[in-house]
C-alpha cells in the first residue's frame, strides 16, 4: 500500500472515530446539563462557598464538553475533507 493510500485510510478512519466521539459526547452533554439543572435549581440562591463552588465547576464542565465536542466535529470534518481531496 502507498503512502497516499496509507495516509488517506487513516485520515479516514480519525475522521470517522472523531465523529462518533463528538457524537457520544453530545449525548453526554445532554445528560449532564440535565442533571448539572436539576443540582442548580436546588442549590438556587444558596450563599454557600461550597455550593458556589459546585454551581461553578458544573458550569466549567459543560462549556469544556461542549468545547470538545465542537472541536472534535471540526477535527472530523477537516480530516475528512482533507482525506478524500488526496
Amino acid at each position: 500500500m502507498s503512502t497516499v493510500s496509507q495516509l488517506k485510510q487513516s485520515l479516514e478512519s480519525l475522521s470517522q472515530a472523531s465523529k462518533r466521539t463528538a457524537n457520544a459526547l453530545g449525548q453526554f452533554e445532554q445528560q449532564f446539563n440535565q442533571q448539572s439543572q436539576s443540582v442548580q435549581s436546588i442549590m438556587q440562591g444558596s450563599s454557600q462557598s461550597k455550593d458556589k463552588e459546585v454551581l461553578a465547576a458544573l458550569q466549567q464542565a459543560s462549556s469544556a464538553v461542549r468545547k470538545a465536542t465542537a472541536d472534535l466535529s471540526n477535527a472530523a470534518r477537516i480530516t475528512g475533507q482533507y482525506g478524500q481531496s488526496i
